[in-house]
């Protein structure tokens, strides 16, 4: 009965748009703010936290140390900001600091 009440607290301020745990992998071209930033939403990404906790501690917070939440489909190149599409991936393969790149790659085979 909590997780329903949860979900329509989610929903109701976003009217027509995804909910956060629809099962949605492709949403087309992103939301960008003024700068030409993708927006991302906090609702998806809170509610993801808590359906999966952190790897490495359990806890139920987006903050993971070593950690990375990331977006299976990029939201680049059309997918959307939604739970089914996101992932836990270690920070040395998430971010470009690392040998193993993911976003670097993904924009290689993505935007062909």
């Amino acid at each position: 009965m909590i997780r329903i009440a949860l979900l329509i607290a989610l929903l109701l301020p976003f009217g027509v748009q995804a909910g956060p745990l629809d099962e949605t992998r492709h949403c087309g071209e992103p939301k960008r703010d003024k700068q030409g930033r993708i927006v991302r939403r906090a609702d998806v990404l809170d509610a993801f936290a808590r359906l999966h906790p952190c790897p490495s501690t359990g806890e139920r917070k987006r903050s993971c140390r070593g950690w990375a939440i990331d977006h299976v489909i990029p939201l680049s190149v059309g997918g959307c900001d939604a739970v089914p599409n996101l992932q836990w991936l270690p920070n040395e393969i998430k971010s470009c600091a690392g040998t193993k790149c993911k976003d670097r790659w993904e924009r290689t085979v993505y935007a062909r």
